[in-house]
């Protein structure tokens, strides 16, 4: 019985909303479209992208960002010049080393020897 009441209910509500669709058919078109660049706009205008990228890879907490921030402030470097989308990194805090095996040794054999290299 409420199953009976309950599909006559949805039946007629259907049949309804379909012959005011089918009455007004440019309002049902245009209205979603409109309502949807409308909220889309709005929302999307609160964005903005992110440039940096350590704030965009690092945890806001980390031990890096906070030892970074002291660096930093002890040595600060000149980066006035024009930075390009490319440098990933800020110039000046990197060193290289180069490691040379002897011939006919294997480099990647001694890696408990070169992870103690300091």
């Amino acid at each position: 019985m409420l199953q009976q009441v309950l599909r006559r209910g949805l039946q007629s509500f259907c049949h309804r909303l379909g012959l005011c669709v089918s009455r007004h058919p440019v309002f049902f078109l245009t209205a979603p479209a409109v309502l949807t660049i409308t909220f889309g706009l709005s929302a999307l205008n609160r964005f903005q992208p992110e440039g940096d990228l350590e704030r965009l890879v690092a945890p806001s907490h980390s031990l890096a960002k906070i030892e970074r921030s002291l660096a930093s402030s002890l040595f600060p470097l000149d980066q006035s010049k024009s930075q390009l989308y490319s440098d990933l990194h800020t110039p000046g805090r990197y060193g290289r080393v180069i490691l040379l095996s002897p011939p006919g040794d294997n480099i990647l054999l001694q890696a408990e020897g070169i992870l103690k290299t300091r």
